[in-house]
């Protein structure tokens, strides 16, 4: 699974690294870059489904979310090129790098793209040209396991991503048996670690229509909600779990989940509510938007793919603060017995107040550089004097203060600390042999 982005000039980052625990926060002000870091994960997402380039930048199907600004203004400060990288929990092959330029065609290209492991000096796969030709192909160099020797080479199209052209054994020599079983089951597991990815930014508008019973997976802004929990609903024990969320709610009494069905397969969820005795029916067009949102996180939750990312954008809309340690703990919950990890991006002080202990070190901090304005991501844990900082209050404290980002910006480092401390050491030897 997935466990580390790296971003490269692209977008307003010059560089930066998102950590990725088991549950990781993403805060930060307006305009700090968070968005973009969520884009980056949605175009290696894209591009992992084999689409071409030229597809992404906007959309060619209606429900697709499109990336902000032309592929021009993708490039930091106006660069041609950037590059985005992804690392997994594997012991080896387990990163992926791939640089992206601009062309002349005014079309994104593969510039360089590479898999890598700790335990071999030479990579799974490495471009070693630049795009040529009217098709703008690239040549591929591959490893064979084989020691010394020069590399064998394919030509692929640097109009997609090079490891989804790699899925089969055929584009490889036959004689070449280790890279043909191998390269093709590597390759095909980025498939599906980054094509895996959902992303839910709720929309409650647009959860009230019904849907069809064969929609598994909730799409991005919830639209299909009603088929995705009838499906989750026909086992009992993540029905069970679907309750559960709904039932953090305040002010409310949920005692079931059940469906309106049409002969057209088509379905929409009911809330059974209990008051002072008494079970009304309240359809999804007839719900709050808070609780539609906590009903499209459960989907998202509970479809998404084991080993995969759940990436859930500004969570705390919609949530009342009272409910939300209950809700960040069933999140922490699910992720966990399904193996899977989750973003989340917040502005709320109480939701960052409610995140479990063991979630406070891996959240990560958004924020502008104050000498270049490009964009900076860091691990709390990795600030320096992290615990000087956090006993200075809660961690959502120190947000609507704006004392974590004076912290970050103007408290000095261990090695700036480090080079007074040898200032004054000097100065001190300086003083004794004048006397």
């Amino acid at each position: 699974m997935l466990t580390q982005i790296e971003l490269k000039n692209f977008k307003s980052y010059r560089s930066g690294i998102l950590h990725l625990g088991r549950l990781t926060v993403l805060i930060g002000a307006n305009a700090s870059g968070k968005s973009n870091v969520i884009e980056a994960l949605r175009l290696l997402a894209r591009i992992a489904e084999g689409e071409r380039l030229s597809f992404i930048g906007s959309p060619h199907k209606h429900d697709e979310r499109t990336f902000r600004g032309g592929i021009g203004n993708w490039g930091y400060q106006g660069a041609k090129s950037f590059g985005i990288s992804c690392v997994t929990n594997k012991s080896e092959w387990n990163h992926l790098s791939i640089d992206l330029s601009l062309g002349d065609d005014g079309e994104l290209h593969v510039t360089q793209e590479k898999i890598t492991s700790p335990t071999s000096t030479v990579p799974l796969y490495e471009v070693t040209s630049a795009p040529q030709g009217a098709g703008s192909d690239v040549f591929v160099a591959y490893n064979n396991f084989a020691r010394g020797g020069k590399k064998p080479s394919i030509v692929c199209s640097s109009h997609m991503a090079i490891f989804t052209q790699l899925l089969s054994e055929i584009r490889f020599r036959p004689e070449n048996t280790d890279s043909r079983r191998f390269i093709p089951i590597i390759a095909e597991r980025y498939v599906r670690w980054l094509s895996s990815v959902v992303f839910l930014e709720p929309e409650p508008g647009s959860m009230r229509s019904y849907g069809h019973k064969t929609d598994k997976v909730l799409k991005e802004h919830g639209e299909n909600l009603s088929g995705v929990i009838y499906n989750l609903c026909r086992d009992a024990a993540v029905k069970a779990s679907v309750l559960e969320f709904v039932q953090s709610l305040p002010e409310q009494d949920i005692e079931d989940i059940s469906f309106i069905e049409t002969p057209r397969d088509e379905v929409m969820l009911q809330l059974t509510e209990t008051f002072g005795g008494t079970s009304t029916k309240y359809d999804a067009a007839m719900l709050s938007d808070g609780t539609l949102r906590v009903l499209s996180i459960a989907a998202a939750m509970l479809s998404a793919p084991t080993e995969s990312l759940v990436v859930i954008e500004e969570i705390d809309n919609g949530v009342h603060p009272s409910r939300a340690a209950d809700l960040l703990e069933r999140i922490s919950r699910i992720a966990k017995k399904r193996n899977l990890r989750v973003l989340i991006s917040s502005h709320n002080p109480a939701l960052v107040d409610a995140l479990p202990d063991d979630a406070v070190p891996e959240t990560i901090f958004c924020y502008r550089n104050p000498q270049d304005g490009s964009s900076q991501l860091v691990r709390l844990q990795d600030i320096p004097d992290y615990p000087e900082l956090i006993a200075q209050g809660s961690l959502g404290h120190l947000m609507t203060r704006g004392l974590l980002e004076r912290f970050v910006k103007q408290h000095p480092g261990s090695q700036q600390k480090r080079q007074k401390a040898m200032e004054w050491l000097a100065s001190l030897s300086a003083v004794g042999e004048s006397e």
